[in-house]
C-alpha cells in the first residue's frame, strides 16, 4: 500500500510538472501582460485603496478610476514618445542628404575629408532601424492589444480582489507563512525600488536634459523629456546616446555656441548630476544591487523585449530571494 501511495504522489507530481509546463509556454505571448499587471499592481495599488475609501467602497469604479490613470500616466506617455520617435527617424531618413553635405563642409573647413559620406550612412543606418521597429510594431500591433487587455484584466481582478488575491498567491508558494509573507514583501519593495526609485531620479534627468535642449533652440520639450527619461532609465546607455548626437547635430550646422552648450550641460548630467539624483533617491527608496541590475537588464531585453528593462531585474531578484528561502527552509533537512 505504501508502495502504490508513492507511486501515485510521484504521478501526480509528473502531471501537475508536465500541465505547468505546459501552460508556461501558452502563456509566453502573455508574459509582457502578466507581468504588466502584477508591476501596475504594485505601483498603483495605494491609488486604488486611496479612491476606494473616498467612494465609500465602490470596487469597481475605484478600479476603473485607478486603469485609466495608469493608461494617462504610463501608457499614453510611452506611445506618444514611440510615435514622436519614429517620425523624427522618417525626418532623418528624408534629410540624411543634407546632414551628411553640412557634416562635409564642417569636416572640410576644419582640415577632415569624408566626413560627409561617414554622416550620411550614419544617418541613414539610423533611420533604417527605426524603421524597421515601425514595420514590427505594426505587425506586433494585435499582441501588444492582446498583452494590454490581458494586463488590465488581471490587474481589474487583482484591485478589487487584493485581499482574495494576496491569500491566494501566499496559499500557492512553497514556503512558510512567514517566507511567502516576506517573498511578497520583498518583490513590493523591488518593484518600488526599481520603478519608482529609478524612475524618479530618471525622470528628473529627464527634464534637466530637455530644459537644456529647449534652450539651445530644439523644440518639443515633453517629447525630449520623456525619451530622457526613458533613455536614462536604462543602465549603460544613460542620456548621453541623446546630447551626443544633438551636440554633434548643432556642429555640423554651424551653431557652436549651441553644440558646446548641449555638450558642457549633456556631460555635466551625465557624470555628475546622474551619480547624486541617484543618490539622493536611493536614500528615499533604497537600491538594488548593480550587477542584479545589469544582469537582470541583458536577460530582460533577450527574453522579454523593452518590457524586459523592468522585468529581467525583478525576476533576477525574485530568483536569489527564493534560493535564499530554500536554503533557510529546506536545504537543513536534506
Amino acid at each position: 500500500m505504501a508502495r502504490i501511495a508513492a507511486e501515485k504522489k510521484y504521478f501526480a507530481l509528473l502531471l501537475l510538472g508536465a500541465i505547468g509546463i505546459f501552460l508556461f509556454l501558452a502563456a509566453l505571448p502573455l508574459i509582457a501582460g502578466i507581468a504588466g499587471a502584477a508591476i501596475f499592481y504594485v505601483l498603483f495599488k495605494p491609488l486604488y485603496l486611496g479612491i476606494l475609501a473616498v467612494l465609500g467602497g465602490r470596487k469597481g469604479l475605484s478600479a476603473f478610476l485607478v486603469i485609466c490613470a495608469s493608461i494617462l500616466l504610463v501608457i499614453a506617455p510611452l506611445s506618444y514618445v514611440a510615435w514622436v520617435g519614429l517620425e523624427e527617424a522618417a525626418r532623418l531618413l528624408a534629410n540624411a542628404d543634407a546632414i551628411s553635405q553640412a557634416a562635409g563642409s564642417v569636416a572640410s573647413g576644419l582640415g577632415y575629408d569624408g566626413v560627409e559620406g561617414f554622416v550620411k550612412a550614419h544617418a541613414e543606418g539610423i533611420a533604417v532601424i527605426a524603421e524597421s521597429l515601425m514595420l514590427g510594431l505594426a505587425a506586433n500591433i494585435a499582441a501588444i492589444a492582446l498583452n494590454l487587455v490581458v494586463m488590465y484584466l488581471i490587474l481589474y481582478y487583482a484591485l478589487t480582489e487584493h485581499e482574495k488575491a494576496a491569500a491566494e498567491v501566499g496559499g500557492i508558494l512553497p514556503f512558510s507563512g512567514k517566507n511567502s509573507s516576506r517573498l511578497m514583501k520583498e518583490f513590493t519593495w523591488a518593484i518600488r525600488t526599481t520603478v519608482i526609485g529609478n524612475g524618479a531620479a530618471s525622470l528628473a534627468l529627464g527634464v534637466l536634459l530637455a530644459a537644456g535642449l529647449w534652450v539651445a533652440g530644439m523644440g518639443g520639450f515633453l517629447f525630449w523629456a520623456l525619451l530622457g527619461a526613458i533613455m536614462a532609465f536604462i543602465p549603460i546607455i544613460g542620456i548621453q546616446i541623446i546630447w551626443m548626437p544633438a551636440a554633434a547635430y548643432f556642429l555640423v550646422n554651424g551653431d557652436y555656441a549651441a553644440a558646446a552648450g548641449i555638450a558642457a550641460w549633456g556631460a555635466f548630467l551625465s557624470y555628475v548630476a546622474d551619480g547624486f539624483v541617484r543618490q539622493l533617491v536611493q536614500k528615499k527608496m533604497g537600491e538594488m544591487h548593480p550587477l542584479i541590475s545589469l544582469l537582470g537588464l541583458i536577460v530582460g531585453i533577450m527574453y522579454f523585449g523593452a518590457v524586459g528593462i523592468i522585468v529581467g531585474p525583478l525576476l533576477l531578484a525574485v530568483f536569489i530571494l527564493l534560493a535564499k528561502m530554500f536554503r533557510e527552509e529546506y536545504a537543513p533537512g536534506w
